[in-house]
């Protein structure tokens, strides 16, 4: 392919009118060789990587359900996180996607609360938020919330505090409402007693009270409340939704995951915790495709096994922020990690990790002042010892590994290119770009069970635009065999025998390392395992950490 062709290619990708897969046709030739990559593609790709960084934007039907919205809108998933909001709820509430319930300010209770009213009748209904550094005397902020069922979303949008200039005028032309009186209006519709506008317009309550008996007259209501009732009504009038919105089964999802952060060297670090409070402490350590707690099931049989799980977000996937680039990747990881324990006085865990997960899971062993139980590992790969186990596995998975052993621009190109694509394909169809033509996986992660964990984890891993999957490929393409390497590891590796990504005779590598690791096949699974076996996976977890536990007792006893 010519090089004109090839940049036309491209930008056909990104424009979503030609597919994916015809551009890792275009490349495989040059990206599974072991040569340099030729200087004039190489130009070619980096150029084409300049026009990309600013298309991958939110045009998905999550963002759509908050974006239609003039006043603040934001969309939770039924765990209690934000999926989804508009320019306005990031502004009220100083908040981004993957935030939780806490800077809400909304209590578990009460969210289980909404959700009962929600399952038993149909329509929209109410919930109270609190703005940060809200106190005791502080007026909530009142959320109008409905359930799409389609995308098992609640779609909360705030009543609004104000209205857009048009309206604004339309209350001095029509009513001849002052601005004096438009501002106390819409300081009533907040819900603002006299005493209270008085003090934030710097008047008397007298002279307040004056100006609102001219408002009444002029709107022709007899109460306060009715103007108000006039006013918020006028200002939602845009908003207000066609439909009543659908009603929530009532065996919904009542496992929650509670949503936090702390703060290392003035990044950010998400973290969620979920299952028993109390329970064996676990170490959830996600990798790039199954979310972090997103599905159900896992947040479930957490609580059912007595497991109280910490899943720290790793560095680029849903807040946390990509490590330094002066600091190794895979030290930065384990230092974010130990900062989450350390803020919980957690010094003892018992360690479940996913695909490429692994790596930074081994390196938690050789740091001081966390003791590592055990390591149930799911999926995982081992160090690329030989082209052809990258050339083995599906193209499309293939093909970021081999950008990246080229050069870091170009892995970085694959990836805005791949949330592209998963913006084209929205919250519920976004795991084709892992799983399609793949079995048994395409089919097991198409299965309804699997649908709410699927549309949760989507805007985990397109929050930061793939900055997580850059940051795994970077400790992938590492020599990290040694961690491997040392008697009496505590690893028990589950892999299913049709996994194509890394197929069974590719585990041999990790014996070659270590013939006294522990490898456990699961018959007729794949990639999937992770979560169409989460009841096996969670029971391995729990038994390594009661074993570590009666252990410890017993030699403390």
């Amino acid at each position: 392919m010519s090089d004109t062709n090839l940049k036309e290619l491209i930008s056909a990708v990104a424009a979503r009118q030609a597919e994916f897969a015809d551009l890792i046709v275009a490349l495989a030739p040059d990206l599974s060789s072991q040569a340099i990559l030729p200087t004039d593609l190489a130009l070619e790709l980096s150029t084409a990587l300049h026009d990309l960084e600013e298309r991958a934007t939110g045009h998905d039907p999550l963002y759509r359900l908050v974006n239609d919205h003039t006043a603040p809108a934001l969309a939770l998933n039924e765990s209690g996180q934000v999926v989804a909001l508009n320019v306005g709820a990031a502004q009220l509430f100083d908040m981004q996607s993957g935030d939780g319930l806490v800077t809400l300010g909304i209590s578990p209770e009460a969210f289980h609360q909404f959700k009962e009213r929600l399952a038993s009748t149909q329509g929209p209904t109410l919930l109270k938020a609190y703005r940060k550094g809200s106190d005791e005397h502080t007026l909530p902020l009142i959320l109008v919330g409905m359930y799409q069922q389609k995308l098992k979303t609640f779609v909360l949008n705030a009543l609004q505090q104000h209205w857009p200039e048009s309206i604004d005028l339309a209350f001095a032309d029509v009513f001849g409402l002052s601005a004096s009186e438009r501002h106390i209006l819409a300081l009533l519709s907040r819900g603002c007693s006299s005493e209270e506008i008085a003090e934030e317009r710097g008047s008397s309550v007298a002279t307040v009270r004056q100006q609102i008996k001219s408002l009444l007259q002029k709107l022709g209501a007899k109460s306060q409340v009715q103007a108000a009732t006039m006013a918020a009504s006028a200002a939602t009038a845009m908003d207000t939704v066609k439909a009543k919105g659908d009603l929530l089964s009532a065996h919904y999802d009542d496992y929650p995951m509670s949503i936090h952060e702390v703060a290392r060297d003035h990044r950010r670090i998400g973290w969620r915790r979920f299952g028993r409070p109390g329970g064996q402490p676990a170490l959830f350590l996600h990798g790039p495709s199954f979310g972090a707690g997103d599905f159900p099931d896992e947040r479930r049989l957490a609580s059912q096994f007595g497991l109280d799980v910490i899943a720290v977000e790793r560095a680029g996937y849903g807040r946390t922020e990509p490590s330094d680039k002066s600091e190794d990747p895979l030290e930065s990881q384990c230092h974010d990690i130990l900062a989450v324990l350390g803020s919980l006085s957690i010094s003892r865990v018992t360690i479940l990790s996913h695909e490429v997960a692994l790596i930074p899971a081994l390196a938690l062993l050789k740091q001081p002042g966390i003791a590592i139980n055990g390591i149930v590992s799911v999926s995982a790969a081992p160090p690329f010892k030989e082209l052809e186990q990258i050339n083995a596995m599906p193209a499309h998975q293939a093909i970021f590994i081999q950008a990246a052993r080229h050069a870091p621009w170009l892995a970085r190109l694959m990836v805005r290119l791949l949330i592209l694509r998963m913006r084209k394909l929205g919250p519920e169809q976004w795991p084709k770009v892992i799983f399609e033509g793949v079995e048994p996986d395409e089919h097991i992660i198409r299965k309804n069970s699997l649908r709410q964990g699927v549309i949760a984890a989507y805007g985990f891993y397109i929050n930061q635009l793939g900055a997580g999957y850059l940051e795994d490929l970077r400790i992938m393409i590492q020599d990290w065999g040694h961690l491997l390497d040392a008697p009496n590891l505590p690893l028990t590796l589950i892999h299913g025998d049709c996994n194509a990504s890394t197929p069974v005779p590719h585990l041999s590598i990790f014996r070659g390392i270590n013939p006294d690791l522990t490898i456990e096949l699961v018959e007729g699974e794949g990639l999937t395992l992770a979560v169409s076996q989460t009841e096996r996976l969670y029971k391995a977890l729990a038994t390594m950490a009661n074993a570590s536990g009666n252990r410890l007792a017993r030699e403390h006893g």
